[in-house]
C-alpha cells in the first residue's frame, strides 16, 4: 500500500468478448499490477470465433480520447492494436511523441483477424513510422506481409538499431514456438513448447501488453519480453475454448 500507481496506455480496438483489443490489455497489465487506461481505434464486432465487421472510430474521435486522456497524466508507457491505416498510426505515434517524446511505445501490427478478417491494406506505408516506434512485435505473416526481413536486406532498416522487433513464433511450424527478438544489435531467443489445440484468441494482445507492463515496472526489453513469453505460456493452457484467463 502506498506505493505509486503505474501508468500505461492502450490504443486499439474494442472486442466485446474480452479476449482481444484494449479490454484484455487493460487485464493483462492490471495482472502484473499496472494500471492501464484506453482509447479506442474500432467498435469491432466480433466473437473469439466470429469477426464481422472493424467499426473503425474516426481520426478526430481518437485525438479527442488521447487529448482528455493526456491532460491528466504524461503516459511513458504506451501500446498501439488495431489501427485502420498508415495515416492513423502515423497521427497517433505524433501525438505521443509530441506529449510525451520518451515515452516507450509497443506496436502489435495486426493484419488480421484470427477468424480471418484482413487489415493494413497500405502495409508499405508503415516502414517509415516504425522508426518512431520502440518495439514492433509482428507474428510470421505479419513480418512477411510489412516486408521486414526485405527491408533490412535492401538496407532500409536495421532491426535492434531502428527500432526493437520481436518475431513471435506462433503462427511458425515444428515442436517449440521459437520468438526472436532483435535489441540493441543483438539477437535473443525465446523457446516454449507448441501447446496442442486451436489456439487462443487475443495472444497478440496478451503478450504486447504483458511486455508493456514488464517495462513499465523497470524491465529491460529483453527481461519483459522473457516474462510476457513465460505468461504466454500459462495462458494458453487457461480457460475455456479459445479464451484464456488468468488472475
Amino acid at each position: 500500500m502506498g506505493e505509486k500507481m503505474i501508468h500505461a496506455l492502450t490504443v486499439a480496438g474494442f472486442d466485446g468478448s474480452a479476449g482481444a483489443g484494449f479490454i484484455s490489455d487493460i487485464k493483462t497489465m492490471a495482472h502484473f499490477g499496472v494500471y492501464g487506461q484506453a482509447v479506442c481505434t474500432a467498435l469491432t464486432q466480433q466473437n473469439e470465433e466470429e469477426f464481422v465487421a472493424p467499426g473503425w472510430v474516426i481520426w478526430d474521435r481518437i485525438e479527442a480520447q488521447l487529448e482528455t486522456l493526456f491532460k491528466k497524466h504524461k503516459f511513458k508507457y504506451v501500446k498501439i492494436g488495431l489501427v485502420e491505416k498508415a495515416r492513423t498510426l502515423k497521427r497517433i505515434v505524433e501525438f505521443v511523441r509530441e506529449k510525451s517524446p520518451d515515452a516507450f511505445i509497443v506496436w502489435d501490427p495486426i493484419a488480421s483477424a484470427s477468424a480471418g478478417f484482413h487489415f493494413m491494406r497500405d502495409a508499405e506505408k508503415f516502414l517509415p513510422i516504425m522508426k518512431s516506434i520502440d518495439l514492433v512485435t509482428p507474428n510470421q505473416d505479419e513480418f512477411a506481409y510489412l516486408g521486414l526481413g526485405l527491408a533490412e536486406s535492401r538496407g532500409q532498416i536495421k532491426m535492434g538499431r531502428d527500432f526493437a522487433v520481436l518475431l513471435k513464433g506462433g503462427h511458425a511450424r515444428g515442436k517449440e514456438s521459437i520468438d526472436t527478438l532483435w535489441y540493441n544489435e543483438e539477437q535473443f531467443k525465446f523457446i516454449s513448447p507448441r501447446f496442442p489445440g486451436k489456439g487462443k484468441h487475443g495472444t497478440g494482445c496478451v503478450l504486447s501488453s504483458a511486455i508493456l507492463a514488464n517495462v513499465a515496472l523497470g524491465k529491460d526489453v529483453p527481461t519483459a519480453c522473457e516474462i510476457a513469453k513465460n505468461y504466454m505460456n500459462e495462458y494458453l493452457q487457461t480457460g475455456e475454448g479459445r479464451l484464456g484467463f488468468l488472475v
